[in-house]
């Protein structure tokens, strides 16, 4: 049967995310972000030889924003943020390989491992991860996920990553934040944790003596594991993985929470916070928008009353639930045209594809999602700003004279 998430979208059971790649800008974005996507080197299990992809910077910004976890991120970063994540993930990878190129030697030889599914855990602490913590003092991880291997064979092996951020190892270097997709030494700051689950004997003998063996008697593998005990520089950062800790767990609170019905209307909360807080320079009303933010939502609401007057005639004197759609659609894209560029271009594009086979059930089901969605953040995105021109107008008259 197939699987929903909060949000209504059909999401594939391998990873959890929307079966279907969202690449529409969101309601909230203000600039284009790129939609390419990246091979990984990752074998994907079920799938003969193809490689996990990795998602765009688009998706990976309406992936945060749909789980609230944007905090303080800019547009402007997310391809870097993408980059880091695909680095990681690459060096996740060579060290879950290095594991079962000890646990399961015949495997690899015929064909090797490839990894079936994946899922992320942020506010789920691993029983290591807590031991290491209370007993070592070990700061928390920032995150977990859990991969699960397809062996030739058939087996599925689980693996518990934990990923832990040291600041005192950050690299700051020209192009640090760029890291090459396979350079496993980019990215020193971030300390990975792999290890197989101890879901069963096999798995936790592998774990207590197989490994241990190869390491220090055998010496086959270069496996390196993460120390149990922290370094003092670690030690003084437990307080700030603690604050880290506790953010995460809001974020994750704050997505599950039910959340009220959509409404085309937003009220002065649903703005996000982001975008009601203002530059340090400038003079701030009690709403977060600030002076200069005022003046130039003033002109563009002023640019809107006289480009869109027209077509607002249109939505007044419509006679019918046809005539009304229309015209309605036709002002908010207008409107959006001025102050939500972004999304009604996503719309645009939609209306004037011409690649769908009208045969294709699939196809234009898809093609009727990506629309209805794109139209729907286009909507929103006119919405918020509305009200963020209604809060300007409140703290900042002035400026709304002529308008």
């Amino acid at each position: 049967s197939v699987q929903y998430n909060v949000y209504s979208q059909p999401i594939d059971p391998k990873n959890n995310m929307p079966s279907v790649a969202n690449q529409l800008p969101s309601p909230s974005q203000e600039g284009q972000l790129s939609t390419t996507r990246v091979k990984s080197t990752i074998p994907k299990g079920g799938s003969g030889g193809e490689t996990w992809t990795y998602p765009s910077p688009q998706m990976f910004y309406n992936s945060l924003a749909r789980k609230n976890k944007l905090g303080d991120t800019e547009e402007s970063d997310v391809e870097s943020v993408v980059a880091l994540h695909n680095n990681m993930n690459e060096k996740t990878w060579y060290k879950v390989m290095q594991w079962e190129k000890v646990l399961d030697e015949d495997g690899q030889r015929a064909g090797g491992s490839k990894l079936l599914k994946f899922l992320g855990r942020p506010s789920d602490l691993s029983p290591k991860a807590r031991i290491k913590n209370l007993l070592f003092g070990y700061p928390l991880p920032f995150d977990r996920h859990d991969w699960t291997v397809v062996r030739p064979n058939g087996e599925e092996v689980r693996y518990v990553i934990d990923y832990y951020y040291d600041e005192t190892r950050a690299s700051e270097t020209e192009g640090s934040g760029m890291p090459d997709l396979h350079d496993r030494d980019a990215v020193k700051s971030i300390l990975v944790d792999v290890r197989p689950a101890a879901d069963n004997i096999q798995n936790a003998f592998g774990r207590v003596f197989t490994m241990p063996m190869s390491r220090h008697i055998l010496k086959n593998t270069e496996f390196e594991t993460l120390p149990l005990f922290p370094t003092k520089d670690l030690k003084e950062q437990v307080h700030e993985s603690e604050k880290v800790w506790a953010n995460i767990q809001k974020s994750v609170e704050q997505t599950k929470a039910k959340s009220d019905p959509k409404s085309m209307v937003l009220k002065e909360a649903d703005i996000p916070e982001e975008q009601r807080e203002g530059q340090s320079n400038n003079v701030e009303s009690a709403d977060g928008i600030t002076d200069s933010e005022a003046k130039e939502i003033a002109l563009s609401f002023a640019s809107m009353l006289t480009e869109c007057g027209e077509t607002q005639k249109l939505v007044d004197s419509c006679k019918d639930e046809k005539e009304c759609a229309q015209a309605s659609l036709a002002l908010t894209m207008c409107l959006a045209k001025i102050v939500c560029p972004v999304q009604q271009n996503a719309v645009a594009k939609a209306i004037n594809a011409d690649d769908v086979d009208p045969n294709d059930e699939k196809a234009v089901a898809a093609y009727n999602a990506t629309f209805d969605a794109a139209l729907e953040n286009m909507a929103i995105c006119v919405n918020m700003k509305s009200q963020k021109a209604k809060l300007a107008k409140k703290s900042y008259p002035q400026f709304f004279q002529n308008a």
